[in-house]
């Protein structure tokens, strides 16, 4: 791992007493698009500094973790800018006969997911530099105790060999650093592809064709208007009912005719016929003839002997099996009486 050890650093043994140890690490990704024009090549505003979670050095050193309040506590007891250096020659400045210049200064720290970020202030050399592609790359310098745990941060230096594997923060197209995260989440992108502005923009497009597969006219072919189908349900319920009620009438008709159904008890027969016409027909094929068929006579019965029956005294005799003949002279008897 680039960088120095702990006991080739004064401020080690002055500050840590045995207890931490100072390191060195990279970013992984250059701080601009390699292919972006040089016109649009700015600085970030924004810089990762410490990757969330346990991280390693390709050199192996690690693991490490960030102690994210030891460290923005750190960085607000200290009350100064934190330089960003070249090739971290701050490191060794007190063996150099003349002026370390810095790149640029880190004003503010921010956690973000688990990992830390820094508002980064450049110097006009340093953002000569980044946009000509003279450095590419960002190395933090931190503090950490025997475990690994990173208690603070003493800086950055800009560099060409990248050591630690972090999230990429400086593809981003644009002339800030603005955090992608929020648009993401909008999109409902999570993971890894809420870090590439290719696949949140390809994103966005499949979200738009569907939209407007959505909002295009309806083909006329495939669709039928709402008004339009509704009425032409409401005809044919109306239809349907009509005909249920024709044949229910010519049910009952010729269950009246047959001598089945009293004419008293047409409008009954014809909501039975009408809900059920199984059981309605069911019904008239297996009722016995109360009546006369011969409509031009209603309520006069074949034989003398019923002759004071109405059709609603043979539905009875019908229905509770009486002989007629009995009925009426029971009937006659209670006339008397």
């Amino acid at each position: 791992m680039r960088g120095m050890d702990a006991h080739r650093v004064p401020a080690y043994d002055r500050h840590a007493a045995g207890r931490t140890q100072r390191a060195v690490g990279s970013l992984a990704v250059a701080l601009l698009p390699s292919a972006a024009p040089e016109a649009d090549l700015t600085p970030p505003e924004w810089v990762e500094l410490i990757p969330a979670g346990a991280f390693f050095g390709r050199d192996g050193r690690g693991p490490y973790i960030l102690d994210t309040e030891a460290v923005l506590a750190a960085f607000a007891g200290v009350g100064i800018d934190l330089p960003i250096d070249y090739d971290h020659q701050s490191l060794s400045a007190g063996g150099k006969a003349g002026p370390v210049p810095a790149a640029g200064w880190i004003t503010e720290l921010e956690a973000r997911d688990g990992a830390l970020w820094g508002r980064a202030r450049w110097t006009d050399e340093a953002a000569r530099l980044i946009a000509a592609r003279a450095y590419r790359y960002l190395s933090p310098v931190f503090r950490h105790d025997k475990d690994g745990r990173v208690l603070s941060l003493e800086g950055a230096g800009l560099t060409h060999y990248p050591n630690l594997d972090l999230t990429p923060v400086a593809h981003r197209q644009g002339d800030d650093m603005t955090d992608l995260t929020p648009i993401a989440q909008a999109l409902g992108v999570v993971g890894e592809d809420a870090a590439s502005v290719e696949q949140l923009a390809a994103h966005a497009a499949r979200l738009k064709t569907q939209l407007d597969a959505a909002g295009r006219s309806p083909d006329p072919r495939e669709w039928v208007p709402i008004a339009q189908h509704k009425a032409v349900a409401d005809e044919l319920a109306a239809l349907q009912a009509r005909i249920a009620a024709d044949r229910a009438e010519a049910a009952v008709t010729a269950a009246m005719s047959a001598g089945k159904i009293a004419p008293a008890l047409k409008d009954w027969a014809i909501d039975y016929a009408r809900r059920d016409p199984q059981g309605f027909a069911a019904f008239a094929a297996s009722a016995p003839v109360v009546v006369s068929g011969d409509k031009s006579a209603p309520g006069v019965a074949s034989n003398a002997g019923s002759a004071t029956l109405s059709d609603e005294d043979r539905y009875v005799c019908a229905a509770l099996g009486i002989p007629e003949k009995d009925f009426a002279a029971h009937k006659r008897a209670a006339a008397k009486e």
